[in-house]
Order: C-alpha cells, then sequence, then structure tokens
C-alpha cells in the first residue's frame, strides 16, 4: 500500500526522519531543562518526540529501555504493541480509539521493558507522542536480540512464536546496540545527523553526553568522524558545543 497523502504531509510539516536501526519516524519535541540524579548520574528529566509508521515503515523493532515510556495516539491507528518484561512474562495492546475493542490511546511501557510496534495491515499510518523519564539516552538503551531473548520469551503469551519474535526483532537479529560504553565516539553524517553507536542526538542530547562522559571519563578523548560531505555548520556547532561544555574533542575526517 502506497503511502497516504496525510502520511506525507505530517512528515513534511512535523520534520519526521527515519530512525536508525528501530525504524520508524521520529522528531525530536524537547529535552526537559530540570536535570535529575537517575541511576548514580546526572540526566534530564525527560524528553518527548513525535514518533510514526506508515506503510513504508510499519514495524519499530524490539528495543529495550532503562526509561519509563509513555506513548499517546494523536492521530491514525491502530497498531499493536508488544512488550517484553524482565520477569520473561509478555503482553500485547493494541493503540486506537475503539475503546469497544479494547484499544487504548495512551500505552506505558516501564523503565527496563523491551517492545517491539507492528502497524495494523489495513492502516495508513500511525502518529505518536512519546514521553520518556528520565530522558532517552544511546547508554540507557538497547537495540536488537539474539537466539536467547527470543528463547525466554517463547511462549510466554499466545502469539509470542519464535517466528514471531524474531520478526519483531528484525534486521537487528544477534546484534546488541547501545548500552554503556566506556568511549564517546560519534559520527557526523553528510545530512547533518550526529549519531553515537548508531543512533540520532539533537545538539542538547550531545552536549548532555559530552558533559556526562567528561565527568567521568575526564582523561579521555570524545571522538568525532567527519562525513567528507558533512554540513560545515554542523562541524562549527559541534566544535562550539566542546568548547562550552569543556569537553576534549579530536576530530577525524573520513571519506
Amino acid at each position: 500500500m502506497p503511502m497516504t497523502q496525510r502520511a506525507k504531509e505530517l512528515i513534511q510539516s512535523l520534520g519526521l526522519q527515519f530512525l536508525n536501526l528501530e525504524a520508524g519516524l521520529f522528531s525530536l519535541v524537547r529535552v526537559s531543562d530540570i536535570e535529575i540524579n537517575s541511576a548514580g548520574e546526572q540526566s534530564a528529566a525527560s524528553n518527548a518526540i513525535y514518533m510514526m509508521l506508515n506503510t513504508e515503515v510499519p514495524i519499530n523493532y524490539v528495543q529495550w529501555l532503562y526509561s519509563d515510556d509513555y506513548h499517546v495516539l494523536i492521530e491514525g491507528g491502530p497498531a499493536d504493541y508488544y512488550l517484553f518484561h524482565e520477569d520473561g512474562s509478555s503482553h500485547k495492546q493494541t493503540m486506537g480509539r475503539d475503546l469497544n475493542k479494547d484499544q487504548r490511546m495512551i500505552i506505558a511501557a516501564p523503565g527496563g521493558t523491551a517492545k517491539a510496534i507492528v502497524l495494523h495491515e489495513d492502516t495508513d499510518f500511525i502518529l505518536v507522542g512519546s514521553v520518556l523519564s528520565p530522558a532517552w539516552s544511546p547508554h540507557r538503551a538497547k537495540i536488537g536480540a539474539d537466539q536467547r531473548f527470543v528463547d525466554k520469551f517463547t511462549g510466554s503469551s499466545p502469539w509470542a512464536t519464535a517466528t514471531f519474535i524474531r520478526k519483531l526483532i528484525g534486521p537487528n537479529f544477534d546484534k546488541r546496540m547501545g548500552g554503556k560504553d566506556d568511549s564517546l565516539n560519534l559520527e557526523l553524517q553528510a545530512d547533518g545527523q550526529i549519531t553515537w553507536q548508531g543512533m540520532q542526538l539533537s545538539l542538547k542530547q550531545l552536549g548532555q553526553q559530552m558533559l556526562r562522559f567528561q565527568s567521568q571519563n575526564p582523561d579521555t578523548p570524545i571522538l568525532l568522524q567527519i562525513n567528507d560531505l558533512s554540513p560545515p555548520e554542523a562541524i562549527s556547532n559541534i566544535v562550539s558545543l566542546a568548547r562550552e561544555t569543556g569537553a576534549n574533542l579530536h576530530m577525524n575526517k573520513i571519506c
């Protein structure tokens, strides 16, 4: 099914871009200025994004989050949410407006839960707002899973067959991106996107990561790989941010 005009309008007006690794479309709305202590380190209290699935990207693949993640339906749907809990249990909830069919307009994925989202086949798109607390960070997220994950959850729900769980993991099977890292190795893409462990960062999120990393690893430089086509303005913004945060930034250009 081709993407509808309405989905295209929302992508354009909200500035949605492809989510690396887990798939879907997103745009960052805000990262909180309120600082909290979470798991022994400073963090923004929350962040909010728009997130979309459509006929071209109908699955948001399995990812684990340290944070609570609240999804609120804005437009479209339905879509199924598959939640995998640390105790080995799992369940499915459907995001949509038909309350008589037990659909929900708010779905919560508690911290420590892995989840995947699948758009219904007869649905054009779904647009949700996602609020995470504490704020999302690559070092507090893990994308992908392996056979141990499949074995752990197979049979935990009627839908949880090994084949279907593998489908929810998708191209990230036997991979694990994100989580704790003793280095801060960044890449600046040709389109100006900043990525760490394959995941996109806004400038504000990068600034917070620089501060966190410098406080924990004061003698370790932050490495930035610059694409030969990276926009000069994006390079300048990162250099300025490193000066503001006192980060020890080393840059290397790659072709």
